[in-house]
């Protein structure tokens, strides 16, 4: 009987170790495979071909959590923008020296991918000194350009003349009535900085 249930036990060890062995390569087989459909050699091939597309994503590792190789940590808002692409297999649990190159290599491929978009983006992304609604005239067009289609172009014409104030940072844009007349007009709320709009409304 003794030695039946140390054949057994023998027979568990063996199961389990020789899943530990098989399982073990796991990441490091998911990464090789991820690893095969992109340019190492030359990322920026592989960052021109998404840009055609307008694909402005990022890449990410997984290591302890994710993180993006090539994107200082106060641009990871970038990432959240405009997304981002896993590289499957890369991980803190190395599976072998075999897997832990991989890792390296994908990191120096996410480092020169991030950094280039990082750039293109930096530089094709002109921020104005006054933000991008600097003055009166330019809040008034950006508040008609969105009212005409919600009341009509006609309506809109009517409630003139336009006024634009701006209060911390935001531009109050309003429409007029004619001395005499009763009843609302068009309203808008525009961040000076960004050109975001807060509110359309027309009053009663």
């Amino acid at each position: 009987m003794k030695k039946i249930n140390n054949f057994y036990i023998n027979l568990i060890f063996l199961f389990c170790f020789s899943s530990f062995i098989f399982a073990a390569p796991k990441n490091e087989l998911l990464l090789k495979g991820e690893l095969a459909k992109l340019n190492v050699q030359n990322p920026l091939i592989d960052l021109t071909e998404r840009i055609s597309i307008d694909d402005f994503r990022f890449i990410s590792l997984y290591g302890f959590s994710m993180y993006f190789p090539g994107l200082p940590e106060n641009e990871y808002y970038l990432a959240t923008k405009y997304g981002s692409i896993m590289i499957q297999g890369t991980s803190d649990v190395i599976d072998s020296p075999y897997h832990e190159s991989l890792i390296d290599l994908a990191k120096k491929y996410a480092e020169t991918y991030n950094s280039a978009l990082l750039n293109l983006l930096k530089e094709h992304n002109v921020k104005p000194v006054e933000g991008y609604v600097p003055d009166e005239a330019t809040a008034i067009n950006i508040a008609i350009a969105i009212w005409i289609p919600i009341y009509g172009k006609d309506h809109i014409e009517k409630k003139k003349p336009y006024h634009a104030v701006l209060k911390n940072g935001i531009w109050y844009v309003y429409g007029s009535l004619p001395s005499g007349w009763r009843g609302g007009v068009p309203e808008a709320e525009i961040i000076k900085r960004n050109g975001k709009i807060i509110r359309i409304s027309h009053g009663k």
